[in-house]
């Protein structure tokens, strides 16, 4: 029998705290890290250890118990594990408010563009108690445009251009884009002179260089970013630093949300169980190039397929990826949850249940306008 607990006084809940999913949340709430790409074993055909159907992460099989907690599946809520990414990696979800960010700070010192000035009197009224949210959004608009018309930062000196997408999770830096820099851009183009004396196509491709901002550079702007700075790019420099907005780890969710179907001694596996094995098989092929050493052409495609592969991990529809000819469409997680036949309005707000009526609310012409009909007896004959 459970002590009463007498001496704790009733306490009342004062705020919630939203912020983003770090990435020392995700390894705090996982029992372990995933590194197997292998689902079973070849002998006996049970899960692999450390892999994506590791039996502590729950299990769908009524004759075996979960090896976290020891309960069968009708007890067991299942346990979190995750994947340690080798190289960062864009998260799909946050994209278009990376791209706003790097609008508006030095690709250099990561400082935001505003002169001291400036600084001053937008942080005086993103600090102004009870800020309404539309007020908020319309400074974080003008922020934005003040900081996309500075060519040269005011703390560096260092030239900054137009930041936009280029195909898919790709973000480019176009540094010689205004007219302002045509001496600067001239001089840059003359350090190639000897490369171009010698190979002269190099000549006709230079007007079209531009800086490639990959997730592993973009990570280490976004950390050197400061606190006051935050504020000024409307993020919470506590619970919404902008370095949280890329993937370092995943999360591995329990098997009862993605469980296998076994048919005729096989088994058909969930479209998330199989995504996460290619993603722990390309991440360990990315690791295992960068300790031998790998052509750079031959690490970026991994590292571009493992970006791929984590964005329809979330969302399966995202544009720009090519269909698979004749294969069935992956169900992502958005896919999961959004939608008439989605968890939320399928499976919590649409629930199916035995004894229960629904009615709907019409008008009747044979009712005054302040009377209401109601049915008093639904089981009619």
């Amino acid at each position: 029998m459970k002590e009463i607990v007498a001496s704790v006084n009733p306490k009342k809940i004062k705020h919630i705290q939203f912020g983003l999913l770090s990435a020392q949340d995700v390894v705090k709430i996982s029992e372990f890290e995933v590194t197997h790409r292998d689902l079973y074993t070849a002998e006996d055909r049970l899960p692999v250890k450390n892999g994506p159907l590791d039996r502590r992460l729950g299990t769908v099989d009524k004759q075996a118990s979960c090896e976290t907690c020891g309960h069968q599946t009708a007890l067991c809520v299942g346990h979190y594990a995750y994947i340690k990414l080798v190289l960062p990696v864009f998260h799909i979800g946050y994209f278009k408010h990376i791209i706003g960010i790097l609008q508006e700070i030095c690709k250099s010192c990561a400082r935001v563009l505003l002169d001291e000035s400036d600084r001053r009197i937008y942080l005086k009224r993103f600090r102004r108690p009870n800020l309404e949210n539309l007020a908020r959004m319309s400074l974080i608009k003008q922020v934005n445009g003040a900081c996309r018309k500075v060519i040269y930062c005011p703390y560096c000196g260092s030239t900054n251009g137009t930041v936009k997408k280029a195909g898919l999770l790709r973000i480019v830096h176009e540094k010689f884009r205004a007219k302002k820099t045509g001496e600067e851009k001239e001089a840059w183009r003359r350090t190639f002179s000897t490369a171009i004396e010698h190979q002269k196509e190099i000549s006709t491709f230079l007007g079209k260089a531009h800086d490639d901002l990959n997730p592993l550079k973009v990570l280490d702007l976004f950390k050197r970013i400061s606190a006051e700075d935050c504020e000024l790019l409307g993020l919470n420099p506590v619970h919404g630093r902008p370095e949280q907005y890329l993937w370092q780890y995943i999360s591995v969710p329990p098997v009862c949300i993605r469980p296998s179907v076994q048919q005729d001694g096989a088994s058909n596996e969930d479209d998330i169980t199989v995504k996460l094995s290619e993603i722990v098989y390309t991440n360990a092929i990315i690791k295992q190039g960068l300790s031998k050493g790998v052509p750079t052409s031959g690490l970026m495609e991994q590292w571009d397929f493992l970006q791929v592969s984590i964005a329809m991990y979330i969302n399966s529809e995202t544009p720009g990826i090519p269909p698979q000819m004749g294969m069935k469409p992956m169900r992502g997680f958005c896919q999961r949850l959004k939608g008439k036949q989605g968890r939320f309005r399928g499976n919590l707000s649409g629930k199916r249940v035995d004894f229960s009526g629904r009615t709907v609310i019409s008008p009747d012409p044979n009712l005054a306008i302040d009377e209401v009909r109601l049915i008093l007896d639904t089981n009619l004959p």
